[in-house]
């Protein structure tokens, strides 16, 4: 997955007051309310949200630079799940896409993944604080016979905490 960061260089961090544990709390709050939205019924397989890990510099995504205090964090997650291959998830799709029209300050933009049969569909759903949440669905079945249901999310760009260590789980 690609990922693109809501910094650019030299641009200043859009939270630069909240910590990593905030952000974290925050977006792994949020990927708990998409799973919320999946009917449990059609989840064969539910993989759970990704445990914390390390932050990553917001100038790294592309150019694996290393972390700096001009840089910035940010913190990756991901929810997913399997369903059967028989489950329609387009109107999953539109069902996530109303719920968060409906919300003041959000944005949703449809999204296609590339992929090998091209067959991701999903949106974009971005947070007034800078929360991106990718919500992907896929259209045909594995060769399992299951389709994925994912939500792959990153936090804003904050500043780099001054007790930040680089090798600690956020």
């Amino acid at each position: 997955m690609l990922a693109v960061s809501g910094c650019a260089p030299g641009q200043k961090n859009v939270l630069p007051k909240i910590s990593l544990a905030e952000a974290r709390e925050t977006q792994d709050a949020e990927l708990e309310r998409f799973r919320e939205l999946v009917p449990y019924r059609i989840i064969e397989k539910d993989y759970g949200i990704t445990p914390p890990r390390r932050a990553m510099s917001c100038d790294s995504i592309l150019d694996m630079q290393p972390i700096t205090p001009d840089s910035g964090v940010q913190l990756f997650g991901r929810w997913r799940a399997m369903t059967s291959g028989d489950e329609d998830l387009e109107p999953l799709l539109e069902k996530i896409r109303a719920e968060y029209e409906a919300k003041p300050g959000w944005t949703v933009v449809d999204t296609r993944k590339a992929s090998e049969k091209n067959t991701f569909i999903g949106v974009t759903v971005t947070s007034p604080e800078g929360y991106l949440y990718y919500f992907d669905i896929d259209t045909e079945p594995n060769r399992e016979n299951q389709k994925t249901i994912s939500v792959a999310s990153s936090s804003p760009c904050v500043e780099v905490p001054e007790d930040f260590d680089i090798d600690a789980e956020y």
